[in-house]
């Protein structure tokens, strides 16, 4: 068993959580793409269309969340082969265990997430207000 004594995390069920997630993440994505996405002739009429788009979409939009949580999985993955997992990419500082064990692939400490999640709402606010 790898623990880091830096962050008292268990490196090895970490990869292991990671390596499942991924696993689970593409099984449904290839479920979602291959059902929802492929062409249905029982289209019979508008609303049956309509259903049919919708449920597109939602594929389409479950295919991109799944694609992003991936790339995190991957970054996580590689951040644990590299020696950097656990730190911040923002400050470099140490990612809490507790936020490790919550969120493994979390890339920045609380404090770093919590500013950059209120610099966006400044953004959004300031963007929507803009067009007033």
């Amino acid at each position: 068993m790898a623990k880091d004594q830096r962050f008292h995390v268990d490196l090895d069920e970490i990869r292991h959580r990671l390596l499942a997630e991924r696993r689970e993440l593409l099984a449904r994505a290839v479920l979602s793409g291959s059902s929802s996405l492929a062409p249905d002739e029982r289209d019979s009429d508008d609303a049956d269309a309509a259903a049919t788009t919708d449920m597109r979409e939602h594929a389409m939009w479950l295919l991109q969340d799944h694609r992003q949580k991936l790339e995190l999985i991957e970054r996580a993955l590689q951040r644990l082969n590299d020696g950097s997992y656990g730190r911040c990419e923002n400050c470099g500082g140490a990612i809490s265990p507790e936020r490790l064990e919550a969120l493994p692939y979390a890339t920045q400490c609380i404090g770093c997430q919590e500013r950059a999640e209120r610099q966006g709402r400044r953004s959004s606010r300031g963007a929507g207000s803009a067009g007033r």
